[in-house]
């Protein structure tokens, strides 16, 4: 008597595998647009947390922290620079611009203080923030007391973030008009 064999035949095999290419086809748009969501909401979540350590350290150590952006297209970034302590009976002397690409510049509290492009690949800036802004070292505020932002293109361009810092060096996401909404960032 001869045993039934057990597995797969040819059949159900090139069946099995056409399914799982439909559903891998299916799947696959879905699943670059959440890349390219989360890319371009990692660089603004770190922007928005490095404004709020600044201006943090800018307070705490009473020292100004200078914000500065360098940089265009996909090839930026951001950093802070506390100014000297006073010593000597000088005043505290006035917070450097940050330069990105000295890898000994961009400090506060003896620690890098930088959020740069190479961390979010093909994420872009597309409305930088211009001059070095100043973080008060009492108030926490900004120098001059203005509103800035800047806003963050996907590699797709399809999704854009926009981080708006009031006067007072507070940071808030939004999506600008006409680009799809993401979760918890609510339109400008």
């Amino acid at each position: 008597m001869r045993l039934p064999a057990s597995g797969f035949t040819l059949i159900e095999l090139m069946v099995s595998l056409t399914v799982l290419a439909i559903l891998a086809m299916v799947a696959t748009p879905s699943y670059l647009d959440f890349f390219d969501r989360t890319r371009v909401r990692g660089a603004a979540d770190d922007v928005v947390s490095l404004v709020a350590n600044a201006r943090a350290e800018a307070v705490k150590n009473d020292l100004d922290v200078s914000l500065a952006m360098t940089g265009s297209g996909t090839a930026w970034c951001l950093g802070g620079n506390a100014s000297a302590p006073p010593s000597g009976g000088d005043p505290a002397a006035d917070a450097d611009p940050c330069d990105c690409s000295d890898s000994t510049d961009c400090v506060v509290s003896g620690q890098r203080f930088a959020v740069d492009s190479a961390a979010y690949p093909e994420v872009s800036v597309s409305a930088p923030l211009g001059s070095a802004l100043v973080l008060d070292g009492t108030l926490g505020a900004l120098t001059p007391l203005a509103a800035h932002g800047l806003t963050l293109t996907s590699p797709s361009g399809k999704y854009d973030v926009r981080v708006e810092m009031s006067g007072l060096g507070l940071a808030r996401l939004c999506t600008p008009a006409g680009k799809p909404t993401m979760s918890s960032v609510p339109p400008c």
